[in-house]
Parts: C-alpha cells; structure tokens; sequence
C-alpha cells in the first residue's frame, strides 16, 4: 500500500535524497555571498545554521558521509567567526567540503523503491499510545523520528516552529517533550523555551533534549532548562525509546503483602488496619499450624508473627520456614511482648531478621515492615530478574511456564510457548563490540514488552535467547503476534559509535495441549527455533509444522 508506514519511511527517505542536492546548493550560494559581502556576521551565523543543521539530518536519512562533511563545514566556520582563519582560507577549505558533499550525495542516492535499512516500521493497533510533542525544524527529520518512535507506542505530534509548540500548550499537555536545541532563533533557543514553559507550569514536562551539538555548554543550558535526557544527532532511536519509557511510564507498584501469625486476633486486626491504611496487603493468619497453606497462596514479602502461641511456639516455626528453600529469605519480624534482650537475641538466632517490642506505635510499625519489605523485593527482583533487561531469568521463566500449563490444565485452555534467538549475534559482538550487542538485547526486550500483553510472560533465556509464554493462544495466533513483532525488530535502526546496522531473530513456537508439561513444550519449541535458523533464519517456525516437513 502506498500510505502504509513502511512505504511512508521510503518515501521520506526518497524525498530527503531529492532535496539533499539543493540543500547543499543553498549552502554553497551563501558561501559565495559571504565571499562578496567580507565578514558579514550575520551570514556567517547564516551558514553556521545551515551547516548544522545538514550535519543533523543527513546522517539521520542515512547519509553519514554528507553530515562528517557538514559538520567539518561547521567547524570552519565556527572557527573563521571567531577569528582563527581568514575570510579566504574559510573558502578554499569550506569549497571543498561542498563538492565532497555533491560527489556523496550522487553517490549514496538511494533508487526508487529501497527501503532505508534499519527503520522502525510503526504497526497500526498499538495500545495506550502515549502523545508526545517533537519540536524540530527540519520537517523530514521529525517525520522520520515521529515515525521510528510510533513504533514503540507512541504517537508524536510534530512542530517545526516554536511559537507552535507554545500556542500547542495552552491546549494540551503531551506525556513529554522531544526538543531541539537550534533554532533560528539562536543557537540555544531550544533550551531557552523550555525554560520558558517550565517556568509556567505546576509541575515540569518531562523533556529530551535532540541536537547535532554535544559540547558541555549545550548541555548544561538543557540541565537548566529543566531537560531529562540529551540525544546528539543521528539520534540513537532505541536508546530514546528507553527514556520516553522511563520519564513517561508511571509505574504502578504493587503494594508489599504482609502476612500476620499472631493468636490474638483483636491485636493481629489491629495490626492488620494499621498496615492496610498504609497501603499494604494483609492476610491475617490466627492458626500457626496452617502456615504452609499461606505461604503458598499468599506469597508473603514479609511475616510479622507472634513470639509465644499456644499450638506453635514462634522461633519454632520460623525454623520450620528456613528449612524450606523457597522462603529461605522472606524476612521474619517478631512481635511480642518479650523484653528479655537474651530471649529476643535466642529468638533472631532461629531465623527472625528484627524483633518489636508490644505495644508499638503504628508509624514505627509502618516503618519497620515497608523498609524490610522493600529489601525482600529487591533481593527478590535479583534472584527472579536478568539484570541488563529486567525480563525474568532462564529458572523463573520455566517455573512461571509450569505454572501457566497447571492453569490451562484446570481451565482447559491453550497456551504457546516461543523460543526467540537473535541471528548472528556472535557476528555483531565481532564486528561492532559487546556494547552493542546488549544495546540489540535491550532494545528486543523493550519491543517485547511494548508489543506484547500484559498477561503474557517474558524472560531473557540465556545470551540472545529469550522465551514467550502467551497464555490463552494457540500456536497459529502466537506465531501471528511474533512475526509482526520480527517484522518490526528487523527495521530498527541500532547506532553505536558511527556505525549503523540491523539485526534479526528467529522463533521456534509449540503449544499446549499438544505438548503436555513443560519439558516437551520447551523440546518442542527449541526444534521449531533450530528448524527457523537451518531453513535460513529471519522466520517463525511452528512446532507442528518441523514435526511434518
């Protein structure tokens, strides 16, 4: 289709390219008005503007070596306004990077219908899209950029003005700012309206500074505008993706579960009320011998429990939960009314992490309990999490995939499993470093999590290897979901230290109740993902069909 994303992408690309020669003519009739005008200062600045702002834009459509010209351009110039060479050197050097630029341009053209490699194709039916402003003069750029970033979830609304921006304000409020930093206003103009907007709000928009600049002075003066984030040109797409997600996500966190063993139950209520105002989960436990039971359907971050209980001693049971592997680090905090420092110290030698002292005052109560709760969910998100993705580990994956098949089993539903494996990723380690590879880990992961339910499961399987757990989908439709996500993941442009390239994945996908536990589910899928990789790589590959070819 004509006005699809994909065609749109090369279209622009295409359109850029027609335009590039004009640009470049432009700049080299202003260098001959500044041969016959001497030092105009106000067409130096001219040309400065025009010099940065290829040095921007032309990388970010794809022609690099155009943008290294601009940019040395730039620098002449900036050089030449400060005094550091002569009208007629600026000249003879600045002549010579327009006809580099010319000679590129011809060169790197791209023919009619070539798509620009490594472009995020945006898909249609995103969810929760979140309204994001980008101001940006170069009309091509910020199409380009609004495109890349409606990939992600995000829909961008695009000025190339900043009176634009401003009178935009007055009527809505964007999830954050996408800014640039020159203008003709001035150099800075960026920055200084931003702090012009800031100035007048409540509370400050979350800002990303873009810019071809990446001196300490431009970004100090974004620091002091009230900037988030600050991208220099050709603008790494995944890298901004991470931080829009970072400044625009509102994290919902779950309040800390806490489980109550006491035998008193007009104190343990109490208790109960005074952490439930303070938003917290309770579960209010009057029988000690049922803690087992509790445990695993509650799943506590803490237990605050009783040190004297007629059926079950409270240093007895919590030996009994350091003997079970599973709870060996869910903090323990006695309550009692012990004030025996050597009965307290006996008890915390039984596996108790803190010991309170009856009658407490709630805020002391309410401090204690968040504060250990929060460490049990950190050590927690460690033991459970990969730390350079924050997807879950190789072994919590396959226990969240034991218990999905247990909940089908019951339900009688189906599930998929998906096995994903980035292609030749030893190839862009070698080529491009470590570094980067993590940055093509990182950025599959976010597409992952963008792209996908929240109900769906996803973990970092070891390496480039990451697994899929779709609750309530067969095979086809999971296999569905995946290949729009492998279309999508092939077209993200990924920058690292001036190189620029693409990379793919494969997928192997099997489902449930056709394998019926997780060891033949996860056989199945890795067959299917071999299958993907010996048939060419780039595929999805169902189970079903690598058991029939």
């Amino acid at each position: 289709m004509a006005d699809s994303p994909r065609e749109k992408l090369k279209q622009l690309r295409e359109t850029y390219a027609g335009q590039l020669p004009g640009k470049i003519g432009q700049i080299g009739e202003a260098l001959d008005g500044l041969r016959l005008s001497g030092e105009d200062p106000g067409a130096v600045e001219g040309l400065i503007r025009m010099a940065h702002t290829l040095a921007g834009s032309a990388p970010s459509f794809g022609f690099t070596a155009v943008g290294k010209s601009a940019r040395v351009m730039e620098s002449l110039l900036k050089d030449f306004a400060k005094g550091g060479c002569s009208a007629d050197e600026l000249c003879e050097k600045a002549g010579r990077c327009i006809e580099e630029m010319k000679h590129l341009c011809d060169d790197l053209r791209p023919a009619a219908g070539d798509a620009p490699a490594g472009w995020a194709v945006p898909q249609d039916g995103d969810r929760g899209r979140k309204t994001i402003f980008l101001v940006e003069d170069d009309p091509l750029l910020s199409q380009s950029m609004a495109l890349q970033i409606s990939h992600f979830g995000y829909h961008a609304e695009n000025f190339t003005a900043l009176s634009e921006l401003e009178g935009a304000l007055l009527h809505t409020s964007p999830s954050a700012i996408i800014m640039d930093m020159m203008f003709p206003e001035g150099d800075l103009a960026g920055a200084k309206a931003i702090a012009r907007i800031q100035r007048g709000r409540s509370s400050p928009l979350p800002v990303i500074f873009i810019s071809n600049r990446g001196d300490l002075n431009a970004r100090l003066q974004a620091v002091r505008a009230g900037g988030n984030a600050y991208f220099t040109k050709p603008v790494d797409i995944a890298g901004l993706v991470d931080r829009l997600d970072a400044l625009t996500d509102g994290e919902v966190v779950n309040p800390f579960r806490i489980l109550i063993v006491d035998d008193d139950p007009e104190l343990a209520n109490y208790y109960s009320l005074v952490l439930q105002e303070n938003g917290m989960d309770t579960l209010v436990a009057e029988d000690p011998l049922e803690i087992m039971r509790y445990m695993v359907e509650f799943n506590p971050d803490l237990i605050l429990m009783d040190m004297y209980m007629p059926q079950c001693a409270g240093y007895e049971l919590a030996k009994v939960i350091r003997q079970m592997e599973a709870y060996i680090s869910v903090p323990i905090v006695f309550l009692s009314a012990e004030t025996d420092i050597n009965k307290q110290l006996s008890a915390m030698s039984t596996g108790g992490d803190e010991f309170l002292t009856k009658p407490i005052e709630p805020r002391h109560l309410i401090s204690s309990v968040s504060t250990r709760a929060e460490r049990m969910r950190i050590i927690r998100s460690f033991m459970e999490c990969d730390s350079l993705t924050g997807l879950l580990n190789h072994t919590k994956t396959k226990e969240y995939l034991d218990k999905e098949i247990s909940r089908a089993v019951r339900q009688g539903s189906v599930l998929a499993f998906a096995m994903l494996d980035i292609d030749r990723f030893k190839s862009v380690n070698d080529t491009y470093g470590h570094p980067a590879g993590d940055r093509v880990i990182v950025s599959l992961s976010r597409l992952l999590q963008q792209r996908l339910r929240n109900t769906d499961i996803i973990g970092r399987y070891g390496g480039e290897e990451f697994a899929i757990v779709l609750a309530g989908a067969d095979e086809e439709s999971a296999a569905k979901v995946v290949d729009e996500i492998r279309l999508s993941f092939g077209q993200i442009r990924h920058n690292y230290d001036g190189a620029e390239f693409s990379a793919t994945f494969s997928c192997g996908v099997a489902g449930f109740p056709r394998y019926g536990d997780v060891i033949s589910l996860c056989d199945a899928a890795d067959k299917a993902l071999y299958e993907a990789k010996h048939k060419g790589r780039n595929r999805i590959m169902l189970a079903q069909e690598q058991e029939n070819r």
